[in-house]
Protein backbone atom coordinates (compact mmCIF):
# COMPACT_ATOMS: atom_id res chain seq x y z
CA UNK A 1 0.00 0.00 0.00
CA UNK A 2 2.75 2.44 1.22
CA UNK A 3 4.57 1.93 -2.54
CA UNK A 4 1.00 2.43 -4.22
CA UNK A 5 0.89 5.51 -2.44
CA UNK A 6 4.20 6.72 -3.39
CA UNK A 7 3.99 5.78 -7.10
CA UNK A 8 0.55 7.74 -6.90
CA UNK A 9 2.23 10.61 -5.64
CA UNK A 10 5.08 10.78 -8.60
CA UNK A 11 2.47 9.57 -10.92
CA UNK A 12 0.45 13.50 -9.90
CA UNK A 13 3.97 15.34 -9.58
CA UNK A 14 4.59 14.12 -13.37
CA UNK A 15 1.31 14.89 -14.27
CA UNK A 16 1.64 18.74 -13.00
CA UNK A 17 4.89 19.14 -14.57
CA UNK A 18 3.11 17.77 -18.05
CA UNK A 19 0.50 20.34 -17.84
CA UNK A 20 2.71 23.21 -16.45
CA UNK A 21 5.10 22.67 -19.58
CA UNK A 22 1.73 22.22 -21.94
CA UNK A 23 0.49 26.03 -21.21
CA UNK A 24 3.93 27.44 -21.20
CA UNK A 25 4.31 26.16 -24.28
CA UNK A 26 1.06 27.40 -25.61
CA UNK A 27 1.97 30.82 -24.46
CA UNK A 28 4.78 30.61 -27.31
CA UNK A 29 2.54 31.31 -29.88
CA UNK A 30 5.27 33.08 -31.98
CA UNK A 31 8.05 30.35 -31.24
CA UNK A 32 10.99 30.54 -34.33
CA UNK A 33 8.93 33.94 -35.35
CA UNK A 34 11.97 35.68 -36.88
CA UNK A 35 10.84 39.56 -36.22
CA UNK A 36 12.94 42.64 -37.25
CA UNK A 37 11.85 45.64 -35.02
CA UNK A 38 13.21 49.11 -36.44
CA UNK A 39 12.98 52.16 -34.37
CA UNK A 40 12.99 54.83 -36.17
CA UNK A 41 15.90 58.05 -36.69
CA UNK A 42 18.25 57.84 -33.72
CA UNK A 43 21.86 60.30 -33.26
CA UNK A 44 21.48 63.25 -34.89
CA UNK A 45 18.71 62.59 -36.48
CA UNK A 46 15.44 62.98 -33.91
CA UNK A 47 12.79 62.77 -36.11
CA UNK A 48 9.34 65.07 -35.31
CA UNK A 49 9.69 67.29 -32.21
CA UNK A 50 7.51 68.90 -29.71
CA UNK A 51 9.50 70.99 -27.03
CA UNK A 52 11.89 68.86 -25.70
CA UNK A 53 10.40 65.78 -26.44
CA UNK A 54 12.40 63.91 -29.16
CA UNK A 55 10.75 61.37 -31.47
CA UNK A 56 13.67 59.09 -32.01
CA UNK A 57 13.78 58.47 -28.03
CA UNK A 58 10.12 57.41 -27.78
CA UNK A 59 10.18 55.30 -30.65
CA UNK A 60 13.06 53.40 -28.92
CA UNK A 61 10.99 52.98 -25.87
CA UNK A 62 8.03 51.81 -27.28
CA UNK A 63 10.29 49.18 -29.46
CA UNK A 64 12.25 48.10 -26.47
CA UNK A 65 9.32 47.00 -24.93
CA UNK A 66 7.95 45.71 -27.66
CA UNK A 67 10.79 43.12 -28.11
CA UNK A 68 10.64 42.05 -24.91
CA UNK A 69 6.55 41.26 -25.30
CA UNK A 70 7.49 39.42 -28.23
CA UNK A 71 10.05 37.84 -27.05
CA UNK A 72 8.13 36.38 -24.11
CA UNK A 73 6.17 34.71 -26.79
CA UNK A 74 8.85 32.78 -28.57
CA UNK A 75 10.06 35.38 -31.54
CA UNK A 76 13.80 35.59 -32.45
CA UNK A 77 14.24 39.17 -32.06
CA UNK A 78 16.75 41.37 -33.76
CA UNK A 79 16.48 45.20 -34.19
CA UNK A 80 18.35 47.85 -36.03
CA UNK A 81 18.93 49.90 -33.19
CA UNK A 82 19.17 49.66 -29.43
CA UNK A 83 20.84 53.06 -28.67
CA UNK A 84 20.69 56.56 -29.87
CA UNK A 85 22.50 56.40 -33.24
CA UNK A 86 21.80 55.75 -36.98
CA UNK A 87 23.17 53.42 -39.02
CA UNK A 88 24.25 56.26 -41.60
CA UNK A 89 28.15 55.10 -43.26
CA UNK A 90 27.83 57.94 -45.73
CA UNK A 91 28.34 61.40 -44.18
CA UNK A 92 27.28 63.41 -47.26
CA UNK A 93 23.87 61.34 -47.88
CA UNK A 94 23.26 60.63 -44.31
CA UNK A 95 19.90 60.24 -43.87
CA UNK A 96 19.74 58.19 -47.32
CA UNK A 97 22.54 56.27 -46.07
CA UNK A 98 21.00 55.37 -42.64
CA UNK A 99 17.60 53.88 -44.16
CA UNK A 100 19.60 51.44 -46.92
CA UNK A 101 21.03 50.05 -44.53
CA UNK A 102 17.87 49.34 -42.49
CA UNK A 103 16.56 47.97 -45.07
CA UNK A 104 19.63 45.64 -46.29
CA UNK A 105 19.73 44.60 -42.49
CA UNK A 106 16.28 43.64 -42.50
CA UNK A 107 16.22 41.94 -46.08
CA UNK A 108 19.45 39.65 -45.39
CA UNK A 109 17.99 38.88 -42.05
CA UNK A 110 15.38 37.14 -44.25
CA UNK A 111 13.22 37.36 -41.28
CA UNK A 112 9.11 36.14 -41.14
CA UNK A 113 8.28 40.23 -40.23
CA UNK A 114 9.11 43.42 -39.59
CA UNK A 115 7.70 46.13 -38.17
CA UNK A 116 9.04 49.83 -38.49
CA UNK A 117 7.50 52.25 -35.22
CA UNK A 118 7.57 55.75 -35.78
CA UNK A 119 5.25 58.88 -34.82
CA UNK A 120 3.30 61.06 -36.42
CA UNK A 121 3.53 65.00 -36.75
CA UNK A 122 1.12 67.86 -37.88
CA UNK A 123 1.67 71.41 -38.22
CA UNK A 124 -2.51 71.16 -36.64
CA UNK A 125 -1.76 70.12 -33.46
CA UNK A 126 -5.40 68.88 -33.34
CA UNK A 127 -4.30 65.70 -35.65
CA UNK A 128 -4.02 62.09 -33.61
CA UNK A 129 -4.27 58.89 -33.31
CA UNK A 130 -2.55 55.83 -34.69
CA UNK A 131 -2.18 54.28 -38.23
CA UNK A 132 -0.85 51.70 -40.03
CA UNK A 133 1.19 51.76 -43.30
CA UNK A 134 2.15 49.39 -46.07
CA UNK A 135 4.19 49.23 -49.29
CA UNK A 136 2.59 47.03 -51.73
CA UNK A 137 5.92 45.67 -52.74
CA UNK A 138 5.29 42.45 -51.02
CA UNK A 139 1.68 41.01 -51.15
CA UNK A 140 1.31 40.21 -47.32
CA UNK A 141 1.82 43.85 -46.66
CA UNK A 142 -1.79 44.93 -47.22
CA UNK A 143 -3.06 41.95 -44.87
CA UNK A 144 -0.73 42.67 -42.21
CA UNK A 145 -1.39 45.76 -41.99
CA UNK A 146 -5.32 45.26 -41.53
CA UNK A 147 -4.65 42.67 -39.20
CA UNK A 148 -2.98 44.88 -37.58
CA UNK A 149 -5.17 48.13 -37.53
CA UNK A 150 -8.31 45.84 -36.08
CA UNK A 151 -6.00 45.35 -33.56
CA UNK A 152 -5.74 48.60 -32.73
CA UNK A 153 -9.09 49.08 -32.98
CA UNK A 154 -9.78 46.83 -29.54
CA UNK A 155 -7.40 49.50 -27.56
CA UNK A 156 -8.40 53.15 -29.23
CA UNK A 157 -11.24 55.04 -30.54
CA UNK A 158 -8.06 57.01 -32.42
CA UNK A 159 -7.36 54.19 -34.89
CA UNK A 160 -7.42 55.60 -38.67
CA UNK A 161 -8.09 53.46 -41.34
CA UNK A 162 -4.78 51.76 -43.57
CA UNK A 163 -2.82 53.88 -45.96
CA UNK A 164 -0.80 52.18 -48.86
CA UNK A 165 2.14 54.65 -49.30
CA UNK A 166 4.75 53.54 -51.64
CA UNK A 167 6.58 56.46 -51.57
CA UNK A 168 8.91 56.18 -48.77
CA UNK A 169 12.31 55.25 -49.69
CA UNK A 170 13.38 52.58 -47.37
CA UNK A 171 10.00 50.67 -47.54
CA UNK A 172 10.10 50.39 -50.91
CA UNK A 173 13.37 48.40 -51.11
CA UNK A 174 12.70 45.89 -48.62
CA UNK A 175 11.14 42.77 -49.70
CA UNK A 176 10.22 40.63 -46.80
CA UNK A 177 6.79 41.52 -45.14
CA UNK A 178 6.27 44.12 -42.91
CA UNK A 179 4.66 47.40 -42.25
CA UNK A 180 5.31 50.52 -40.58
CA UNK A 181 3.40 52.03 -37.47
CA UNK A 182 2.81 55.31 -36.95
CA UNK A 183 2.19 55.25 -32.94
CA UNK A 184 0.17 58.51 -32.62
CA UNK A 185 0.75 62.60 -33.50
CA UNK A 186 4.24 63.78 -31.16
CA UNK A 187 2.60 67.20 -32.14
CA UNK A 188 -0.72 66.23 -30.61
CA UNK A 189 -0.86 67.16 -26.54
CA UNK A 190 -3.20 64.63 -26.18
CA UNK A 191 -1.21 61.79 -27.88
CA UNK A 192 2.02 62.96 -26.76
CA UNK A 193 1.13 62.57 -22.77
CA UNK A 194 0.15 59.37 -23.36
CA UNK A 195 3.01 58.35 -25.17
CA UNK A 196 5.30 59.64 -22.61
CA UNK A 197 4.17 56.95 -20.42
CA UNK A 198 5.35 54.05 -19.46
CA UNK A 199 2.04 51.96 -18.84
CA UNK A 200 0.71 53.20 -22.08
CA UNK A 201 4.04 52.64 -24.28
CA UNK A 202 3.24 49.03 -22.37
CA UNK A 203 -0.04 48.49 -23.95
CA UNK A 204 0.83 49.68 -27.43
CA UNK A 205 3.52 47.07 -27.47
CA UNK A 206 1.04 44.40 -26.11
CA UNK A 207 -1.74 44.90 -29.07
CA UNK A 208 1.07 44.95 -31.51
CA UNK A 209 2.18 41.37 -30.25
CA UNK A 210 -1.61 40.36 -30.23
CA UNK A 211 -1.83 41.94 -34.08
CA UNK A 212 1.22 39.66 -34.78
CA UNK A 213 0.07 36.81 -33.36
CA UNK A 214 -3.04 37.32 -35.04
CA UNK A 215 -1.48 37.40 -38.61
CA UNK A 216 0.63 33.90 -37.85
CA UNK A 217 -1.95 32.45 -36.82
CA UNK A 218 -4.67 33.33 -39.76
Amino acid sequence: MKYKSIILIIFLISLFSLSQVHAKTNDLTLLGKIIYLDAGHGGIDAGATTGKNLEKDLNLEITQKLATKLGEKGAIIYLTRDGDYDLADNQYSRKRSDLSNRARLINESNCDLYLSIHLNSSTDPSWRGIQVFYNKINPKNKEIATIMTDAFKTMTSTIKEVKEDNNYYMYKQITVPGILIEAGFISNSSDLYLLKQNKYQNKLAQIITKGVENYFQK
